[in-house]
Parts: structure tokens; sequence; C-alpha cells
């Protein structure tokens, strides 16, 4: 009977320790949630200090995705400033805030060397400038510029970014070379270029353009032959036509009270030229002899329409199918098919994506508002984008 006893307070004390646990519990656990979901926010870096318009790059290189989210549609330029120490380069990246929907992490560490830049000034016509540059591995944000202010002077005014591959210096895009500035006796060179790709060793080779040298050459010519004013004509005659181009183009809106907004616009899959027997065999036929559905074309758009709404409105006036999905977790629409081809008709890896102005936007491409001259490119993909210019991150 006692033993009977002794095992019912057993279990009556238990019992109440577990309900008087429960409800402790209870209550320590929505203070623990909310704790913790602090905690985790503070880790995954979710909430920063607002970035200026110029900032200094950390040490690290790292401006984190929370910082850039701080930004993240606002108007104006943002500025991020570093300096190489060893070569006394200072270089600044340069982001449109509007251009930013899906932050991530950047960054923007440059290191500069003279690494092969022999070799690589040889293999791009013997350039007498040459500049070894590389570029961290991101994935880049919005499309950025890099400016780069050099502590010597290049006596040039025609430059490159170019990669060297298998004994090659491929051009990868025009570099601006800036006006001359100096401190003290010290000439500096100042470069620019837009940034489209990273995670590379990239090289800058620079040097005067045949046609300038020829017409320094007229210039020097004259000179000699009719004196300063002369050569004054020279220059003026010579000068760039595009401003009084567009003043004329301008003319002409004014006068019709009309201004167009047009970009440009392509849809390929030769990828799957190169894939074919990955290719699902009953979309053989969708898929044209030379991989082009939509050869590169001139379209007109209104001010606030996306890229989506370009892709949409062409495959309707020409009659290609397209399919597209909208996904409330991305606030975008997804392209799933285009001419019948759709995502993994050609593989595990394969699917549509598009790029503007060279970059692939790591957000949908409804997101995606259209600029004039804008140059949007939609392309199957085979290898998650690797095979078609995009880089991609594990």
């Amino acid at each position: 009977m006692k033993r009977k006893r002794k095992v019912f307070l057993v279990l009556l004390i238990a019992f109440v320790i577990l309900i008087t646990g429960g409800c402790s519990q209870k209550v320590k656990s929505d203070q623990i949630t909310q704790l913790d979901r602090v905690e985790t926010t503070e880790k995954k870096g979710t909430s920063a200090k607002k970035l200026e318009k110029i900032n200094q790059i950390p040490d690290d290189g790292i401006i984190t995705a929370a910082q850039m989210d701080t930004i993240s549609g606002e108007d104006g330029q943002f500025q991020f400033s570093g300096k190489d120490q060893d070569k006394g380069i200072t270089y600044v990246w340069t982001y449109e805030g509007k251009r930013i929907k899906n932050p991530v992490d950047q960054n923007l560490k440059v290191e500069f060397s003279d690494a092969k830049i022999e070799e690589v000034k040889k293999a791009g016509g013997n350039a007498p400038y040459g500049l070894a540059i590389t570029l961290q591995k991101m994935n880049l944000a919005a499309p950025a510029a890099l400016g780069l202010t050099l502590n010597e002077k290049w006596d040039a005014d025609n430059a490159v970014l170019c990669k060297y591959v298998d004994g090659e210096a491929r051009k990868v895009c025009d570099v601006v070379v800036g006006s001359v500035s100096g401190v003290g006796d010290k000439a500096l060179t100042n470069l620019a270029f837009n940034v489209l790709e990273v995670g590379d060793t990239y090289y800058i080779l620079a040097g005067k353009s045949k046609e300038d040298n020829e017409e320094n050459k007229g210039a020097e010519e004259k000179t000699k032959n009719n004196g300063n004013n002369n050569q004054q004509s020279h220059e003026v005659d010579n000068s760039p036509t595009g401003n009084n181009q567009n003043d004329s183009e301008q003319a002409a809106e004014t006068q019709s009270g009309q201004s167009s907004h047009t970009c440009t616009i392509s849809i390929e899959c030769s990828t799957i030229l190169n894939n074919w027997d990955d290719l699902n065999e009953a979309k053989a036929d969708f898929v044209p002899s030379d991989g082009w559905i939509l050869y590169t074309s001139e379209v007109e758009y209104s001010p606030g329409e996306t890229v989506y709404d370009v892709l949409y409105r062409v495959c309707k006036d020409t009659s290609i199918q397209m399919s597209a999905k909208y996904t409330p977790a991305y606030g975008s629409y997804y392209v799933e098919g285009i001419n019948q081809l759709y995502e993994f008709d050609c593989g595990e890896l394969s699917g549509w994506m598009y790029s503007v102005n060279g970059w692939f936007p790591n957000y949908g491409c409804s997101q995606y508002e259209v600029s004039d001259g804008d140059i949007i490119e939609w392309r199957y993909t085979c290898d998650l984008g690797r095979d078609v210019g995009d880089q991609y991150y594990e």
C-alpha cells in the first residue's frame, strides 16, 4: 500500500513539474524566439547603417548585403573608394541605387600587378601601356562602373579591358581614358570602364589610336605651312559630330512634338546546338538551324515598362510562343518557355536567362525597367548561365 502511494506521489510530482515546466517553457519559448530572431538578423546582416553617397571600402573589401540594401532602389549614385598601397592606385566603384533590386555581398577590393603584362601587351598589338587588374569573385548586385587613378602618366587616348586566354588578348569592353591631371610635378592618368563581369584577372591595354596619329600628323603639317590659325581650324573641322547629330534629332523631335524611346531585343538558343544529345526529342523542331528565334530588333517602349513587358509585346507581335508565371516570393514574373522551349528541355541546368547591356541581373525581368538604348538579350542556357556569359556562384 505504501509502495502504491509512493508511486502515485512520484507520478503526481512529475505531472506537476510537467505542467509547470510546460507553462514556463511556453513563456521562455516566446522570449527565446524573439532573441533568436534578433540574433539571426544581426548575424545575417539584414540591418545596417545607411550608406552615404561616398563610402570608404573596408580592408577586407566587403560591403554586406545589409549595407547594399540601405541604398536599394534609391535615387542617385553611390560610390565606394579604395586604394592599392603597393601601386599607389586609387579606385572608385559607382552603383546606381535604382538598379539594386536584390542586394548581395559585394567584394570591392581591387588588386593590381604587372603579372604577364609584357606577354599581354605583345598579344594586344604591342600596346605601349598595360596593367593587370584582379576583380574579386562575387555576384554583382547591379551594373557598376570602376574608375582608376594611376600614379603615372599614360600618353594614350585609346584603351581596352581584355582577358588573356590561350595566348590571345580578348577584348571585354572599352576603357575611357580621362584627362590627365597632376599633383605638383607628378602627372596622373584616369581610366574608367563599366564592370559586367568579375572573378578573374583582367588587363588594361592602352596606346595612341591610328586615327589620332594621322590627325596629329596632319595638324603638324598644316601648322608648319599655314601657322596656328589653320591648326585651330583643323581642330574645329575634326571635332566629334555626335553632338550636332543629337541636336538635329532633338530639333526634329521638337518640330514633330513627339519623342520615341527605343531599345533592342533578341532571342536565341544556339547553346542547344552544342548540346543536341541532351535535348528532348519532341522539341527538336522548335530549334532554328542557326539558333536565332528573333534576330536583334529595335523596338519602341513606354517609360516605366520592364524587360518582361517588352518581351511579352514582341512575342505577341511576332507570334512567338511565350509562357511565364508570377512568383509571389520574388514579386516578379519568371519566363518558363519561349518558342516551346522550356526549362529542363535540354538538361537539368537548362532554361532561359536575360541580360541587359551585357549584365545578367540577379532579379526578375519584370523588375528591370528599360532605359533608352538598352540591349536586351534572351538566351537559352544549358549550363546554368556559364555557357552564355553569366557567372554562377555556388
